[in-house]
């Protein structure tokens, strides 16, 4: 593996709590291949946590979060927009994956807004004149500022490796496109597709559908309703340390919507399914998250999609919307009031049986929501508007007109996907992911234990001789 000897990498570290995953791996890269490591990140006392670990400050990048930045200075337009054309994003599109964040962002001027563009973009660029990295390693677009530093890197021709659940449990794949595409799924998949699979590999994806089908699981990084005292202590105790470096208080939402969930619950709002009933299935994404607001961006607007789907689906149907587990108490009281207008459409309680509403469904209908992965293991029909790593199984059909959407739901209902080709597109998920927990801290503590930090760096090695980085 000598194409990771003495190379230089840069780690993103960010306001996910993400300071201590991105230390130990790049210890670990160090102690095998003697990397360089660099960091950049934003998140606030970020910087002096990786110093109090023996990083030198040379080493470190810091870019401050932009809603701590002080001083506003008139943007540059030309540099902006020569920059636009240069990179390939749009400053305008970028910035709704932030801005409905914070409601103080939505009243940000159109200078102000630029001038982050401005701030991020040349520092971006002055952190890769500076480090010039071979690679670089980090979780994912979270913000626009994400957008932008993926943007110049692909443009400078930098390696990068961006660490992916893979939607199995304990695998994870790594991405290098902003296409949400995994590279090594669509080489294993489109190879998959011109042989047989072999006896071991059937037995295997049979046994995944069916460990799945029986019993259920969700992905790593997907919160759990019931989980141990001591998980949660530790969960809490590593919060706490976070708040000690960075100097600031906790988050009160975290106190508060648990205490609106349970109002939500006794209110009235939410339905169950009634048995008998003919629907198709449209599960709620949280919302803002990258997933809809770039990936997914032309359908960003949930309750639009909603009124579409309803007025796309035939006369003894119903559309069965059910609210997001771990994200509606965030939700504003509107846009509840807004899908019950809807008769032919069910808001469904946050708490029904996913897998059982999947099961029963004529068709699953999905942004880019892990609900689509479930839909094919269940030889459900899915339809996907956004952009999506399973677009690419041949079963699935992807929104491209939402004219045609009357016409593409009535041929989709019902159907039983071919056994055979999810049984390629499963092997091919497993063949192009790697043994190990790739999410963030502050979802699943155990991401930080050795023995995963070094399966991690397994799966990176992996990755970089199978694509030839």
């Amino acid at each position: 593996m000598e194409l990771l000897k003495n190379k230089r990498i840069l780690f993103i570290y960010g306001h996910g709590g993400t300071e201590n995953l991105t230390l130990s791996i790049s210890k670990e890269l160090e102690s095998r291949w003697q990397t360089k490591s660099y960091f950049s990140g934003g998140s606030k006392g970020g910087d002096q946590f990786l110093i109090k670990q023996g990083i030198s400050p040379e080493n470190i990048n810091t870019m401050v979060f932009n809603d701590l930045i002080k001083e506003y200075l008139k943007p540059d337009i030309e540099f902006i927009r020569k920059s636009e054309e240069k990179y390939g994003f749009n400053c305008w599109d970028i910035w709704q994956i932030s801005a409905p964040r914070e409601k103080k962002r939505l009243k940000y001027t159109s200078d102000k807004v630029l001038y982050l563009m401005e701030y991020y973009i040349r520092g971006y660029e002055n952190c890769i004149q500076q480090f010039k990295p071979d690679y670089l390693l980090f979780y994912g677009v979270a913000s626009f500022a994400g957008v932008i530093l993926y943007k110049v890197l692909l443009h400078h021709k930098i390696k990068v490796l961006e660490i992916v659940n893979s939607r199995i449990p304990n695998r994870f794949t790594i991405n290098d496109n902003l296409k949400n595409e995994w590279p090594l799924l669509v080489k294993e998949y489109n190879q998959l597709k011109k042989r047989n699979l072999s006896p071991e590999e059937i037995k295997t994806a049979e046994e995944f559908i069916t460990c799945f089908q029986e019993k259920g699981f969700k992905p790593d990084g997907v919160g759990k309703r019931k989980t141990s005292f001591k998980k949660i202590f530790v969960k809490y105790f590593n919060y706490l340390k976070v708040l000690t470096y960075r100097k600031q208080l906790p988050d009160l939402r975290q106190f508060t919507w648990p205490l609106t969930k349970k109002l939500l619950d006794y209110s009235g709002t939410f339905e169950f399914p009634k048995k008998g009933e003919k629907y198709v299935y449209f599960p709620l994404h949280v919302n803002p998250e990258v997933s809809t607001s770039y990936y997914g961006k032309w359908y960003v607007n949930q309750l639009e999609l909603i009124e579409n789907i309803s007025r796309s689906i035939p006369a003894d149907y119903m559309l069965y919307v059910k609210e997001h587990p771990f994200s509606y108490s965030s939700r504003p009281f509107y846009f509840r009031k807004q899908i019950k207008k809807f008769p032919n459409v069910r808001l469904i309680s946050p708490h029904a049986n996913s897998m059982e509403l999947t099961k029963r469904s004529s068709l699953v209908l999905t942004i880019t929501g892990t609900t689509g992965w479930e839909a094919i293991l269940l030889q459900k029909p899915v339809m996907t508007f956004g952009d999506v790593y399973y677009n690419l199984f041949d079963e699935v059909t992807k929104v491209r007109d939402i004219r045609k959407l009357p016409l593409q739901i009535n041929s989709q209902l019902d159907l039983i996907t071919d056994k055979n080709k999810t049984l390629k597109f499963v092997t091919s998920v497993f063949n192009s992911t790697f043994p190990g927990m790739g999410v963030m801290l502050d979802n699943c503590v155990e991401s930080l234990n050795k023995e995963n930090i070094s399966l991690v760096v397994d799966g990176i090695e992996k990755y970089i001789k199978q694509s030839n980085l």
